[in-house]
């Protein structure tokens, strides 16, 4: 079994380390809040005082933060995965962060020899607990069968985009889309409201049409609006920032409707809901 290290112990991070426990992986994690690595630590994990304690005991590191910013500390800080990785490691991002700041991370990896791969992820935390995530990789195609042991832990399926970056680039796409879609379906229910119709009769129909399963997650969602947030509105309108960076003056405007739409949610204090809830506002 491989020795692995998870740093960033949030839902999707927490989610992995214990899949990966499951599957017999040596582990040892790292969080800023180092109380929230308890839980795993007595699973049978290690825990770091530092990430680059974490990188040192490794052969895989996933880094799984929020944000470009708490993203480039862990990274390059004195105490950070760079200073700490050992010779032949491969060093990981699991989570959505910026192209620009991707891009800048590959080629300090490339600098130090390290292989790197960007992977952020699909299927929320229901996914990431029960090793059932989609990974959506940028990064050298031959280097992933020698990971498939530590990867087949986290994932039921690798899709590979191209060279590091373009797994970010898809995921920020697909936000993208999804935000559109929520916002979209609830502008059509408000206007089938409108006019006269049942809601229940409307999101019935609706879903039963192509492209029937994305509408379906939205029609739940308008339905029972979830009692915790499957995806939170501030980290949604974080990666449609990132995204509509990403454009480089393609155009994008539904994308900036539902961007704007998250981000007024936000401003209402709503930022740690689940991002659905744009689908319910007027």
């Amino acid at each position: 079994m491989a020795k692995v290290a998870v740093v960033g112990l949030g839902i999707i991070g927490r989610g992995m380390a214990q899949s990966l426990l499951r599957a017999g992986h040596e582990l040892v994690v790292w969080n800023r809040t180092a109380s929230r690595a308890d839980d795993l630590v007595r699973e049978g994990a290690a825990a770091a005082a530092t990430p680059a304690q974490a990188a040192a005991a490794a052969d895989v590191v996933f880094e799984v933060t929020a944000d470009d910013a708490s993203s480039r500390h862990v990274w390059t800080a004195e105490d950070g995965i760079l200073a700490g990785a050992r010779t032949g490691a491969t060093l990981i991002t699991s989570a959505t962060l910026s192209a620009e700041w991707v891009e800048e991370l590959a080629g300090l990896c490339a600098s130090r020899g390290f292989p790197f791969y960007d992977m952020p992820v699909t299927g929320g935390s229901p996914a990431a607990y029960t090793g059932e995530l989609v990974l959506l990789a940028g990064g050298d195609a031959a280097g992933l069968e020698q990971l498939a042991p530590v990867l087949d832990a986290v994932s039921r399926l690798v899709r590979h985009f191209g060279p590091a970056g373009a797994g970010t680039r898809f995921k920020l796409v697909l936000n993208s889309l999804q935000a559109v879609h929520l916002a979209g379906f609830g502008e059509a229910m408000r206007m089938a409201t409108a006019a006269g119709l049942d809601p229940e009769q409307v999101g019935a129909a609706l879903v039963d049409r192509p492209g029937g399963a994305v509408t379906e997650m939205a029609w739940q969602c308008y339905r029972t609006p979830p009692q915790s947030p499957n995806f939170s509105v501030a980290w949604a309108h974080k990666d449609l920032t990132y995204a509509s960076a990403m454009a480089d003056g393609a155009p994008h405007p539904l994308t900036d409707a539902a961007r704007e739409a998250l981000g007024e949610a936000e401003k209402q204090g709503l930022g740690e809901d689940d991002w659905s809830v744009i689908n319910r506002r007027s």
